[in-house]
């Protein structure tokens, strides 16, 4: 079991600095601009939360057009993420996630891995700072050199350096993303 929490909230801090004139900004994530992005992280954030609460979502997942107050029903529902995995029973037994089928330990592993890479790629694309535990990274390494450069995967091809980089910078690299155009260091 893994809290979640810092990464959540991490993303989340990020999160409330987006503007409305940073919704078509590029992101990282090349085919998602800010706006996609923040939608993405919405939808991911709920569909999450009740996997770990092993309930099938009795309400139809976030609209893809942001709301008004967006910001902070997106912090709520990463905090929301974040709370549904401190269940021990959260990380037990199998359940579906994107159409596949896995152990639920692995699903709260992709949860924070998509929490993690994905508030980077948010602060990134805004250029403000973005701290992620160590501890994060350290969950989400195993995952991501599983499934770095598989194809059809869910990251872009590992860039050069990822074999000889450590920490952030090795779980960047293994999913495509290229360290030096990240958000600025604390």
């Amino acid at each position: 079991m893994h809290d979640l929490g810092p990464a959540t909230a991490a993303t989340a801090r990020v999160v409330a600095l987006v503007t409305d004139e940073d919704l078509d900004r590029p992101t990282p994530c090349s085919a998602w601009p800010v706006r996609d992005l923040v939608e993405h992280l919405a939808g991911l954030a709920w569909h999450f939360a009740g996997v770990a609460r092993a309930t099938p979502p009795t309400s139809p997942p976030p609209a893809s057009d942001l709301p008004e107050g967006w910001r902070e029903l997106l912090a709520e529902e990463l905090a929301e993420l974040a709370a549904a995995w401190r269940a021990d029973e959260a990380w037990e037994g199998s359940d579906e996630a994107g159409g596949v089928t896995m152990p639920r330990a692995a699903l709260g592993v992709v949860a924070l891995d998509e929490v993690v890479l994905h508030g980077w790629d948010l602060a990134a694309a805004l250029e403000v700072p973005y701290a992620v535990a160590e501890s994060d990274v350290e969950v989400c390494l195993p995952f991501v050199e599983q499934v770095a450069g598989m194809e059809g995967g869910p990251f872009g091809h590992p860039l050069p350096g990822a074999g000889e980089s450590a920490g952030l910078e090795r779980l960047l690299r293994l999913s495509g993303r290229d360290p030096a155009a990240g958000p600025p260091s604390l």
